[in-house]
């Protein structure tokens, strides 16, 4: 099976940031964990895009929704050949007003 070129936009890289930071504060080797989950997840996402699932309750957009550790998502699209990663958010943000 091809894998997509992964590609991860700026707001995701944000994102990304602000969660390690907001986990370091209890526990630094927690939030390189979670970084490096976050990273074998886009790997699998860009190996398997299908195992997504779209959520119309959030958005009309053509985007699909991976889930990790029960509390974060990663909202991803693909083309032909890529993987754009848009964001990873938190469950507890408002993740409509954010897309």
């Amino acid at each position: 099976m091809n894998k997509l070129n992964l590609i991860i936009e700026n707001a995701a890289e944000s994102d990304m940031v602000a969660i390690a930071e907001y986990i370091a504060k209890d526990k630094r080797s927690a939030a390189a964990k979670m970084l490096k989950l976050f990273h074998t997840s886009f790997d699998k996402l860009s190996t398997y895009p299908e195992i997504g699932f779209s959520r119309p309750d959030f958005t009309y957009k053509d985007v699909k929704f991976f889930v990790v550790k029960k509390h974060y998502l990663i909202i991803y699209k693909t083309t032909e050949n890529e993987l754009h990663i848009l964001r990873v958010l938190s469950a507890y943000q408002d993740i409509c007003a954010m897309l």
